[in-house]
């Protein structure tokens, strides 16, 4: 317990780490004088804006978290950004590494990732061309920079960008590194995990419930970074002109509220609806960041599985939302859009030339009204919630169904096991009982017929011997019933048969029906008397098994005695069975096979399947009955 906590702050320390970089990534971004971070491709920033968070599985799969790093630390630089934090959790993930790895994968991993850069840099015009298409003002001639005068990246951000280039000497040290820390740490550690060990640790970090928190974390920053990454793309083609300065900020946190959409979804979906109504009134374009963010909010608003959050109130709310929203932006009064944007009240009126009186700035807000279109695909994720919210309920109505019918079944299996023994018993108490009875009194009165004279003792042995005749007779009635279908005996009734009977069991079984393979090894006293009853009865089952239902043309039926049990294998090349089916049907004969298993303490493993034959093998440890 104390180990998994230290092991979850550890965690949490690197979702810090992970978040503080990507923090850091968006505080020098809003930096003017950055040479190429507003002119590059939206979708490469935004890439960039989600690598810093590889941070947080350094320790869960580092073979993963030092390509991505290294990853964006070039493509930081290719951007203009400092990648200072980025070179930090590189050292930590090459510590990780040396520690999660073997030293061949910590030099495959550090090699091929240190080489990547150097090898991208061979193509460096083609990249910073590719990623700077405004930095070419002569059309067709992508060979001649930026000219004076054209729109775009001057030529000396666009020379500082392409000259930045990656230093060879950081490859080297990256390998040396994590060379070091792997023999460091290699004294250290008892033994590495194996690759599926280490992406089973990553796929229970990313599904398991331990980490949700931490995931949660991890989503607001990534989803908070994209949303700033595409208004401040929509910030540089001149919107967002009449908000406060603060405002874009303040709707790209809203998004840190997807932190806290388990125990509170209602604050994700109303601050991220009122966020995304502000991004429609000053946006030129949808931010699809936003809006992803809002229906992610809507989605676990309906879906959320506690009880306490019932469709009464979480759909109405839901839905509601998508229905205020385009009504607000087309009744939404000018008294109130002042307060939310004071620039409308600092630009004043003015009359136009038919004497209306207009408000530029007002007017190209309240232009941009909610577009119904919209409120139809954020109730996408509403229905997919319903869904998915149905899906769970019949899962678990299905499983509850399941265990029930299994429970029944297994009720009705000990009801026919209690149902034979009280037959069996009244029968024994009320026919053999009574007889037995007859002749225990009978035997108590040989006294008193001795001194009667010799006729009456006679008369008396002949009414013990009538006695016990008819209680023989009562006996043969009752085990009658348990012979099988064909009449034949069953050998079961033999007293206490052992190991020493087997062979006469095999010789039965083996004259009438089909050939056995039979081998017996060990000492055959050594076991005690409920081990060689259980190992008879066993091998007096599966046998009896074959011969009603394998169709085998062979049987091979090993036994083998040692000081601390009996192991018993019995092998059929029959037609096999489905043993999950067997178990849910009534097969009481392999219940009763596992249930004198048990009682032994005993291992019982019946293998199967149709048409490849039958073994069962059991273990019955001297000693072990409970």
């Amino acid at each position: 317990m104390k180990h998994l906590w230290t092991e979850q702050r550890a965690l949490w320390l690197d979702a810090g780490l992970a978040a503080v970089a990507l923090v850091s990534l968006q505080w020098h971004a809003a930096d003017p004088q950055l040479p190429g971070w507003p002119f590059a491709w939206l979708w490469l920033r935004m890439v960039l804006m989600v690598l810093p968070l590889l941070i947080a599985i350094r320790r869960v799969e580092p073979t993963v978290a030092v390509p991505g790093l290294i990853l964006a630390a070039y493509l930081a630089a290719l951007v203009g950004q400092p990648p200072w934090f980025l070179y930090g959790g590189i050292v930590l993930a090459l510590w990780s590494l040396a520690g999660r790895c073997r030293l061949l994968t910590v030099a495959a991993v550090a090699v091929l990732s240190a080489a990547a850069p150097v090898l991208l840099d061979l193509k460096r015009f083609s990249l910073a061309t590719g990623l700077y298409p405004d930095a070419f003002a002569d059309f067709g001639n992508v060979s001649a920079p930026l000219a004076v005068g054209a729109p775009g990246m001057t030529r000396n951000d666009w020379q500082t960008v392409y000259f930045n280039r990656w230093p060879w000497w950081l490859s080297v040290a990256i390998v040396v590194l994590a060379l070091v820390f792997a023999v460091v740490r290699r004294r250290s550690r008892t033994q590495a995990p194996y690759a599926w060990q280490r992406w089973a640790d990553l796929r229970t970090f990313l599904r398991g419930p331990e980490s949700a928190g931490i995931r949660d974390l991890l989503l607001a920053v990534a989803v908070a970074g994209l949303i700033l990454t595409e208004l401040g793309q929509e910030i540089f083609k001149g919107a967002w002109w009449s908000a406060p300065s603060w405002m874009p900020y303040g709707v790209a946190a809203a998004a840190l509220t997807l932190a806290v959409r388990r125990r509170w979804p209602v604050i994700p979906v109303a601050l991220l609806a009122a966020a995304s109504l502000i991004a429609n009134w000053q946006s030129f374009r949808p931010v699809f960041s936003l809006y992803l963010a809002f229906g992610l909010a809507l989605y676990w608003l309906v879906v959320s599985p506690k009880r306490s959050r019932s469709l009464r109130w979480t759909l109405p709310v839901a839905s509601g939302v998508l229905v205020v929203l385009p009504v607000i932006t087309r009744v939404m009064r000018v008294r109130y859009l002042q307060l939310i944007f004071p620039e409308i009240k600092r630009r004043g009126w003015d009359t136009t030339w038919d004497g209306v009186l207009r408000n530029s700035t007002y007017d190209g807000i309240a232009a941009n009204v909610w577009p119904i279109a919209l409120s139809l695909i954020l109730l996408v994720p509403v229905l997919a919630a319903l869904g998915v919210r149905q899906y769970r309920r019949n899962r678990a109505a299905a499983e509850r169904e399941a265990e029930l019918e299994q429970a029944a079944e297994e009720l009705e299996a000990e009801q026919v096991v209690l149902t034979e023994r009280s037959i069996i018993a009244r029968d024994l108490h009320d026919v053999v009982a009574h007889a037995v009875n007859l002749m225990v009194i009978q035997a108590e009165t040989g006294p008193d017929l001795v001194r009667r004279g010799e006729t009456d003792v006679l008369a008396g042995f002949q009414r013990i011997g009538d006695a016990g005749r008819r209680a023989l007779s009562e006996l043969d009635r009752l085990l009658s019933t348990l012979r099988d279908e064909e009449g034949i005996a069953d050998p079961q009734l033999a007293p206490q048969p052992g190991l020493s009977d087997l062979s006469q069991l095999v010789a039965d079984v083996s004259k009438d029906h089909l050939p056995i393979e039979f081998d017996l090894e060990g000492d055959l006293d050594t076991p005690p008397e409920g081990q060689q009853l259980t190992a008879y009865r066993l091998v007096q089952e599966a046998l009896t098994n074959v011969i009603k239902h394998a169709k085998a043309t062979g049987v091979r039926v090993a036994v083998r005695s040692e000081e601390t049990g009996v192991r018993v294998e019995v092998t059929d090349d029959g037609v096999g069975f489905d043993v999950a089916a067997a178990r849910r049907g009534n097969r009481h004969g392999l219940a009763g096979m596992r249930e004198r298993v048990r009682i032994e303490g005993g291992t019982l493993d019946i293998r199967s399947t149709p048409g490849s034959g039958t073994t069962v093998d059991a273990w019955i440890p001297v000693g072990g009955r409970r």
